[in-house]
């Protein structure tokens, strides 16, 4: 499915648009998994939701199983994801050979007590999952990890874990360049430890040996009452107030050489080491194979935490028609903030493709518009992942994708103001949309003045019924938008959030005019709203009481001026002339199309 940026950002798909964290998203509701690889592919899934429906019921299968099955199996399967490294960056680090030997046998180490303790699981997989989704993940998984349990049996875990490459294989019969530099190191030591019984002669003392100080080896430590006794050619290397410690020529030479022999062992091993890498990284494509298969099982578990936590319902997919039809929907983000305490107020949908494909949403501001129409997203999303959906019932047509124009900001990097911004992501929506969309549109034409902005949004959504024929969900404040639904019987439907009003006081010369006070109700109801009771949101704004009786006031005059023009045109039925498009002003009695902007001489 189709999410564009405005999408993911509008809908919080990935983040919440408050401070740019992932709490609040739908991402934060569905993302239980266990491991690091696992949320990657949570938030590939999310943000990129399928269109196949036979893929999509294989993960609800799964889901279902996970969540019905009585299996031990599948918990002993689950408790094999928990503490486990980031496996997925693991191998491509060693693919790329910029991982360190500790990395290595980590990754190696974790990746082959997975396949041992899954191959053990086998026989009960078999027999006790029904899920092809499931078994196929599972069964597959030993064969793709057997390859590293080989690597790891070559190591030496304790240099491993140090990071000495020289010491790092207990195994040398794989590196034969080692194993000579081995044997010549070995033959070194062996003759400077040969080379103690003429020392001992030299020096009259039967058990001396060398010491090492200070990172110096192979050392001869002599008393200083007895330094008569070294030869003169014996270099000094350092003293105490007690003793001084020499080497013979001898000694010199063959340090010499054994210093030159490690360092170019440390050089082989470091070859040999990429060589190693080099051959694990053949595997790469079955490892990140084995890998993503243990991702997807993390992903399906985490599905499953989610519905039975939230008491989600398994979605219906109709792959051949286009609607949504959901029975007592929830938004997903809001139903999980709110608790279980606070009663989330559901709504129902219904969107046909061959019958009633729009919604004309108005309603008070405050009333929960913006809420309803991303739950309806949220929830066709989450189906096309695989996802149990917050709601009694739901079934649901494949989308291609879906396409959101909602809020106002301007884009001062780009140069575009507000309303230019705001038209060009209905441009693009016009240009993408199909009919197997679903196209959400809050308040388009706010930013211009109204006469543009109702044209505008009417024309617009106007394109969408006729042409485009999307699922289409429009909120306006805009009331002669409503009158679509004259228009296209069929296909649009007016609703509003419903709402209790406290009707204000009206002013007379004594009184003073009290703003309206509004109930919200969230409830989705048929009709359209006559107003939108701004008032009431500047009083729970706090705007200062002064300003807001100015305003009532103020807003009633206005009233009093359209009545006084409305009635005028209801005698005479034939208006001089409609100069403005503020002049058409919609109520259940009285309709001007949007075209009566001129004379009218009939």
């Amino acid at each position: 499915m189709v999410l564009s940026a405005p999408t993911l950002r509008n809908l919080e798909i990935l983040t919440n648009q408050t401070d740019g964290g992932t709490k609040g998203s739908l991402l934060w509701v569905l993302d239980h998994t266990h491991t690091l690889f696992g949320r990657r592919l949570m938030r590939k899934w999310v943000s990129q939701p399928l269109k196949d429906a036979q893929s999509i019921c294989e993960r609800q299968g799964a889901v279902c199983e996970i969540l019905e099955s009585d299996s031990v199996t599948l918990p002993s399967v689950r408790a094999l994801l928990f503490r486990l490294p980031d496996l997925e960056r693991g191998v491509c680090s060693i693919y790329h050979k910029k991982c360190s030997t500790q990395e290595f046998y980590l990754i190696s180490s974790s990746l082959s007590r997975l396949g041992v303790e899954l191959q053990a699981l086998l026989p009960s997989i078999q027999s006790q999952l029904s899920s092809s989704l499931l078994r196929g993940l599972l069964l597959d998984t030993p064969e793709l990890l057997a390859p590293a349990h080989n690597f790891l049996k070559v190591l030496n875990e304790k240099a491993a874990k140090s990071g000495d490459k020289r010491e790092l294989f207990c195994d040398l019969s794989g590196f034969p360049v080692l194993q000579e530099r081995r044997v010549e190191i070995q033959s070194v030591l062996t003759e400077i430890q040969d080379h103690r019984t003429e020392v001992r002669y030299t020096l009259r003392t039967p058990t001396l040996d060398y010491v090492r100080v200070s990172g110096q080896e192979f050392l001869i430590e002599v008393k200083n009452s007895m330094v008569s006794v070294v030869p003169s050619d014996w270099v000094k290397i350092s003293s105490t107030k007690a003793v001084s410690r020499y080497q013979s020529p001898y000694l010199i030479g063959r340090c010499r050489s054994l210093s030159q022999l490690r360092e170019q062992l440390l050089i082989d091993s470091q070859k040999e080491w990429t060589n190693f890498l080099h051959q694990f990284g053949e595997y790469y494509h079955t490892m990140k194979k084995a890998v993503g298969n243990l991702a997807t099982v993390d992903c399906l578990f985490s599905l499953a935490e989610v519905a039975k936590q939230r008491n989600y319902c398994r979605p219906v997919l109709c792959e051949g028609d286009r609607q949504i039809v959901i029975r007592d929907g929830r938004h997903p983000v809001i139903d999980l903030l709110m608790g279980e305490h606070t009663q989330y107020v559901p709504n129902n949908t219904e969107l046909q493709g061959d019958g009633r494909r729009t919604l004309i949403i108005t309603g008070p501001n405050m009333g929960g518009k913006s809420s309803y129409i991303r739950q309806v997203a949220l929830v066709s999303i989450m189906a096309q992942v695989g996802s149990y959906v917050p709601a009694t019932e739901a079934r649901l047509g494949i989308l291609d994708g879906i396409y959101t124009r909602m809020g106002a900001s301007d884009s001062i990097y780009k140069g575009r103001s507000t309303f230019m911004e705001e038209l060009t992501e209905a441009s693009e929506i016009i240009t993408r949309a199909t009919e197997r969309s679903l196209v959400i549109l809050d308040e388009l034409g706010r930013g211009t003045s109204t006469h543009d902005g109702i044209a505008i949004a009417y024309a617009t959504l106007e394109y969408f019924i006729r042409d485009v024929k999307s699922l289409t969900l429009f909120v306006t404040h805009y009331p002669p938008l409503c009158e679509l639904e004259k228009v296209y019987p069929l296909h649009v439907g007016n609703f509003h959030m419903a709402f209790l009003l406290n009707e204000p006081d009206i002013a007379t010369d004594d009184v003073e005019v009290q703003p309206e006070f509004i109930t919200f109700l969230y409830q989705l109801t048929e009709g359209a709203a006559g107003q939108s009771y701004g008032l009431n949101v500047a009083r729970l704004a706090e705007i200062p009481e002064a300003v807001l009786h100015i305003a009532a006031r103020k807003a009633q005059e206005l009233k009093n001026i359209v009545d006084a023009r409305r009635y005028t045109y209801k005698d005479t039925h034939c208006p001089k002339q409609w100069d403005t498009l503020s002049h058409c002003i919609w109520d259940k009695s009285f309709t001007v199309p949007l075209t009566s902007t001129k004379s009218c001489n009939k």
